[in-house]
């Protein structure tokens, strides 16, 4: 049996369970902005045992939803940001904060994390690279960061990445922060070393947006709208019968197996990806830069 589809989204690994399952060393939080179209969940992992059942270190993982992070222009969604990135830092004594937008600037759908760097406001305490990725460098980004840091000393780092998500709806349209750092290239079977606390010595908090999805997850989905409308007109369910028993990781698991290597091995990104980053990068750049005038500038 291959293993389940990774995602970097804390919440999507919650979704794996009902949502009546009360989770060992799991909470969650929920609540609605009406006026900005957005769901925001605060996934709170606080054991071990709560890192066992989600496949994810101990933390707190927010993540904002909204389908108009797509557009150009939109206002709130940065201040939003800032709010969660300053609750999330606020017992920390922050004079110099450095900044890292990782990924390739070449690869759109990758770009996320370089564009945002480019767009910071550099000031007294403020730090940012984007160390490119292995293929162009011939280095560990890690490594690269690790030896800026040695260097730099900053209070606290903040990596910038896109990530990858196993639901379709959620590519381009959630953002996540947490204080757990990351493992860049996760999403897309590419793992690199990670950058967190364990491997930098310093604390390390990640902000990305899921913006690939793999061709297992499409069929999957599909398959799984195939079943609802054969069990909404089939008068008999003879196929809806037979995977009745199974769970959405089982199903996932069989149609997974009935893909070709090339099929599994595809990532998609939306077609209108350029501008899709573009905007992106506004909003997360726009809070960051903020969170540094508030929590960085003001300690200065």
């Amino acid at each position: 049996m291959k293993e389940r589809l990774y995602t970097d989204l804390a919440l999507e690994e919650r979704e794996r369970f009902e949502e009546n399952v009360e989770i060992s060393g799991v909470q969650i939080e929920e609540e609605y902005n009406q006026s900005l179209d957005m769901k925001t969940t605060v996934v709170t992992i606080v054991n071990r045992n709560g890192e066992k059942k989600m496949g994810k270190p101990k933390g707190r993982y927010v993540t904002m939803e909204s389908r108009l992070f797509r557009e150009k222009g939109k206002k709130g969604f940065a201040e939003e940001l800032k709010k969660h990135l300053i609750s999330m830092t606020d017992k920390y004594q922050i004079k110099k904060i450095l900044i890292v937008g990782l990924g390739n600037a070449e690869a759109t759908p990758d770009a996320l994390g370089p564009q945002v760097a480019g767009k910071i406001k550099i000031r007294e305490g403020i730090y940012c690279i984007a160390p490119g990725v292995l293929a162009q460098t011939g280095m560990e980004s890690c490594e690269i960061v690790k030896g800026i840091v040695e260097e730099v000393q900053p209070d606290l780092v903040l990596v910038v990445d896109s990530l990858a998500s196993r639901n379709l709806r959620r590519v381009s349209t959630t953002i996540q922060l947490t204080d757990t750092g990351i493992v860049p290239g996760s999403g897309v079977g590419n793992h690199r070393k990670g950058l967190n606390e364990r491997t930098l010595k310093k604390k390390v908090f990640a902000l990305g947006v899921p913006m690939v999805v793999s061709g297992a997850t499409i069929v999957n989905d599909t398959m799984e709208k195939l079943l609802q409308i054969l069990e909404a007109t089939s008068k008999n369910g003879t196929l809806t019968g037979v995977l009745e028993n199974y769970s959405t990781e089982e199903k996932y698991q069989l149609f997974e197996e009935l893909l070709s290597e090339e099929t599994e091995q595809t990532f998609v990104t939306p077609k209108d990806v350029d501008e899709i980053v573009e905007n992106l990068s506004d909003i997360l750049s726009e809070a960051i830069n903020l969170f540094c005038v508030e929590q960085v500038i003001c300690q200065n």
